[in-house]
C-alpha cells in the first residue's frame, strides 16, 4: 500500500500541504517497515505468540528478503549498517578523550596541591627564605660611587643583584639555615640537615619526618641512611621529635588507627588542651597519649 500511495503522489493526484504531509507520513511508515523486517527474527524469539508472525511475509524467508531489497535501496541499507559502526567509534573517541581530560585535570590538581603546600610551608616559616647578593656587585657598586668617577652612570642594584631563593628540595653549599640541606664534599659525608623550627602542628611534624617538607629528605630516610651522622649537633632537637614520633606510632597501634587517623585525634588533642606547642607537647605526653574517655 506505500507504494501505491507513493505512485499517486508523484503523479500529482494530492496537492498542496496534505501532499507533503503524506509523502513525508509515507517515508516514515517505509523506514519503519526496514526497522520491522530487519529486527523481524530477533523479535520473533522474543514474542513468538504475536499473531503479525502468521503473515505469509513472515512465513517466506525469500519473501521478507525481497520485500527488505524493495523497501530499500543498497545505499540505505549500507548507511544503516555503517551507523552502529559510527557510533561506537564516536563513543570511543569521548572515552578516551574524557579519560584524558581526567588525567590532566589530576595532574594539574596535584601539581596545585604541591604548589599550594610548599607556600604553605615557606610563609609559615616552615622551609627558609634568603636573598644572596653577588659580591662582584657590591665591589663594582663601590668603585662606581667613588669620586674619582663622578661621570660613570649608576646602576639600579635590582638588575644586577644576583637573588636565589633557597629551596629544601635543592642541594647547594651554602651556609645551611633552618630546615636546609646541603650536600658534603665527599660521597661518604652525610648531608646536613637542619629540622624545621616553624613547626606548630602534629600533621608537619609527622609529614617532615616521613616525607619531607617541600621537597625536604625525609627525617626518617636520613636516619635509615646515616643514623645519627647527618645531625650534627641537632640530637637533642631530633630526639625530641623522634619520642613525639613513637607516642604516635604506639597510640596508632593501641587504638588500631591509621596513621591519618593518629595523627588527627592527636592533634585535636592538642587543639582541645589549648593549642600547645610541639614543645610542650613533648613534655607532657601523658596528657595526650591516652583518649579522654579511659
Amino acid at each position: 500500500m506505500v507504494e501505491v500511495w507513493q505512485e499517486r503522489i508523484n503523479q500529482g493526484c494530492d496537492h498542496g500541504d496534505q501532499s507533503i504531509a503524506a509523502d513525508g507520513f509515507l517515508q516514515m511508515l517505509r523506514q519503519l517497515s526496514i526497522v520491522l523486517f530487519q529486527d523481524s527474527v530477533s523479535l520473533q524469539e522474543l514474542y513468538p505468540r504475536l499473531s503479525i508472525w502468521n503473515a505469509l511475509l513472515f512465513q517466506d524467508p525469500y519473501k521478507l528478503t525481497r520485500s527488505m531489497n524493495k523497501a530499500s535501496n543498497q545505499q540505505d541499507l549500507t548507511l544503516q549498517m555503517a551507523m552502529p559502526l559510527m557510533h561506537d567509534y564516536v563513543r570511543a573517541m569521548h572515552t578516551d578523550v574524557s579519560s584524558r581530560r581526567a588525567t590532566l585535570t589530576h595532574n594539574v590538581e596535584q601539581q596545585a596541591q604541591r604548589t599550594s603546600q610548599f607556600l604553605d610551608d615557606l610563609l609559615s616559616d616552615r622551609v627558609p627564605f634568603s636573598l644572596q647578593v653577588d659580591p662582584s656587585y657590591i665591589q663594582n657598586s663601590q668603585q662606581q660611587l667613588t669620586p674619582s668617577s663622578p661621570s660613570t652612570p649608576f646602576t639600579s642594584p635590582i638588575s644586577s643583584t644576583t637573588s636565589n631563593v633557597i629551596i629544601p628540595a635543592q642541594h647547594t653549599n651554602n651556609t645551611s639555615t633552618n630546615n636546609t640541606i646541603t650536600t658534603s664534599n665527599t660521597a661518604t659525608d652525610p648531608p646536613y640537615y637542619k629540622m624545621s623550627r616553624g613547626i606548630t602542628n602534629i600533621y608537619d611534624l609527622w609529614r617532615e619526618w616521613h616525607t619531607g617538607l617541600s621537597g625536604s629528605p625525609a627525617v626518617l630516610e636520613l636516619e635509615r641512611t646515616w643514623k645519627t651522622k647527618w645531625r650534627r649537633g641537632d640530637d637533642k632537637w631530633v630526639n625530641r621529635r623522634a619520642t613525639i614520633i613513637r607516642e604516635i606510632q604506639d597510640y596508632q597501634e593501641k587504638y588500631q588507627l591509621t596513621p591519618e587517623a593518629a595523627v588527627k585525634e592527636i592533634d585535636d588533642r592538642r587543639i582541645v588542651l589549648g593549642n600547645k606547642s610541639i614543645n610542650w607537647m613533648y613534655e607532657n605526653r601523658t596528657k595526650w597519649t591516652t583518649r579522654v574517655e579511659e
